[in-house]
């Protein structure tokens, strides 16, 4: 017997709307779907600003989330079973700016259960300072006062530049969500490549990259590329993957690398 899941579950694509290499001005599939070709390459269906991006560049965008408590009104509807949920916000959300992304129970009952979002109301609905969220899969714990949610947008709407990490500081840091293979228009749907054998800017230190221990990639000191660190990655820096030529390597230009972004 099968257990009846969400319809965003429903496994790999055959058949894609939109090519490898076309943009869209509408979405052709839901974001963060993932394609895979037969030479083990790996994309993922994005968005971007109203920025156009270079090929061969890091994407991101800076990711936060909107905290929500329960209140007694909304513990009333919150309750096992409900794919339709209202919670009570600090911020003034829009309509359906959490398409297709997270809800994660962060504290209380249900900690630690995360369910995939359809859409929202725009704030004061159905009261003021509450928002009505509908779900693709039911909550399956019944929520009171004491439970903490945060919402999170979709990782792969209006992403960008990946920018700069001067001196490798933290505070600047952003997780990457892919590589673009195109110079990808303003305000565009695309599919960005995050696994496998691609094209990626690089920044090479004037005494890096000369040595063949100096392979793995990481997030560049100049905007949007990646950069090399010898031995082992510093810890707290994500991993982006490896390059092919093991030295010699010349700074801002495009090289072959085996991408492992996720």
């Amino acid at each position: 017997m099968t257990a009846t899941i969400g319809p965003y579950q429903e496994g790999m694509h055959g058949l894609y709307n939109q090519g490898l290499f076309d943009f869209s001005t509408t979405a052709k599939h839901r974001l963060g779907t993932r394609r895979i070709l037969d030479d083990g390459r790996e994309f993922v269906y994005c968005s971007n600003t109203a920025a156009a991006i270079a090929a061969g560049t890091l994407i991101s965008k800076a990711q936060g989330y909107q905290a929500c408590t329960v209140a007694a009104a909304d513990a009333l509807v919150n309750i096992a079973g409900a794919k339709k949920v209202t919670y009570t916000l600090t911020g003034t959300p829009t309509a359906d700016l959490y398409k297709d992304g997270w809800l994660v129970v962060s504290a209380g009952p249900g900690l630690g259960q995360m369910h995939k979002i359809i859409g929202n109301t725009a704030d004061d609905d159905p009261a003021a300072g509450r928002c009505t969220f509908n779900l693709f899969d039911p909550i399956i714990t019944d929520q009171t006062t004491a439970t903490t949610v945060s919402m999170w947008q979709n990782p792969y709407s209006s992403l960008l530049l990946n920018p700069a990490v001067a001196d490798l500081d933290a505070t600047t840091q952003e997780t990457v969500m892919g590589v673009t293979t195109r110079i990808v228009p303003a305000s565009r749907y695309f599919w960005a490549q995050v696994w496998g054998l691609g094209s990626v800017l690089l920044d090479v230190a004037a005494a890096a990259g000369a040595e063949a221990n100096e392979m793995q990639l990481v997030l560049g000191v100049t905007a949007g590329r990646a950069g090399i660190i010898a031995d082992a990655a510093i810890p707290g820096m994500q991993i982006i993957g490896n390059t092919l030529q093991s030295a010699d390597l010349t700074n801002a230009t495009a090289n072959l690398v085996m991408l492992q972004i996720g």
